[in-house]
């Protein structure tokens, strides 16, 4: 009897111990799972951010070739044909002068109209300015108020880096906030842009780590890492989020 109980005891801890074995097998897999799912997730955020990017420098791309072309041949056919207008003017009569000085002056209106349709193809950049306030513009049942104070020769990619901070800060707010007030303020400091996006929710458990969210923090973060920055956020009678780039 003691040989039986003593073998049930053998196998049951064999067997005990062979199944404590599979859960941390199956916890290490399932962690595994875990750390791909999100890696995948993180990727293809990423690759929808690049092909975002992709687009807009192959349309920035074919409008500084129209641009070009623009100048090169039209802009250059209108400049021509103003100097020969010019040049008959000179040995034309009276009665020929006010012909050609409505002829010049079409032309100069056309030479204008192709000098402000090139300045805008071959602005590099988008309009940073006016896309923040057409997405302010998109939230509802919120009071925004935007101040951007930063300056215009931005390069594209620093652009559209701000604009993706600023459209992931907003998500947030509309999807993980009760707020009804947010405030952006973009500026302009001398070594560094500071970046500071605050609304009056309460949702969010201080205590949590928000990075493991997935509110887009960690996207922020990488963007502030890029320019040599930092990034902060803290709880301050609602949601407050503080981000410097540098500059150069």
């Amino acid at each position: 009897m003691n040989l039986a109980v003593s073998s049930i005891s053998v196998y049951l801890s064999t067997m005990t111990n062979n199944f404590t074995a599979f859960l941390n097998q199956n916890k290490i897999v399932r962690d595994e799972l875990k750390e791909d799912a999100i890696y995948l997730k993180k990727y293809n955020e990423q690759l929808k951010i690049d092909r975002e990017k992709n687009i807009h420098i192959a349309i920035l791309t074919e409008r500084n070739r129209i641009a070009r072309e623009l100048h090169d041949s039209i802009g250059h056919a209108i400049s021509s044909s103003i100097l020969q207008v010019e040049a008959l003017k000179i040995i034309s009569n009276d009665e020929m002068m006010g012909n050609l000085n409505l002829l010049q002056d079409t032309l100069n209106n056309g030479m204008n109209d192709i000098r402000n349709s090139i300045h805008n193809l071959y602005n590099e950049s988008l309009d940073l300015e006016n896309k923040i306030e057409n997405l302010c513009k998109e939230i509802p049942n919120i009071e925004v108020k935007l101040m951007y104070k930063l300056e215009n020769d931005l390069s594209y990619d620093l652009k559209f880096d701000i604009l993706s901070i600023v459209r992931e800060a907003i998500t947030n707010c509309v999807k993980h906030s009760n707020s009804t007030e947010l405030s952006i303020s973009l500026l302009s400091q001398p070594k560094f842009y500071s970046i500071i996006i605050k609304d009056n929710g309460n949702r969010f458990d201080h205590n949590e780590n928000l990075y493991n969210k997935g509110i887009g923090l960690l996207s922020m973060k990488e963007i502030t890492s890029k320019y040599k920055g930092f990034l902060n956020y803290e709880f301050d009678n609602g949601f407050k989020i503080h981000l410097t780039l540098m500059k150069g």
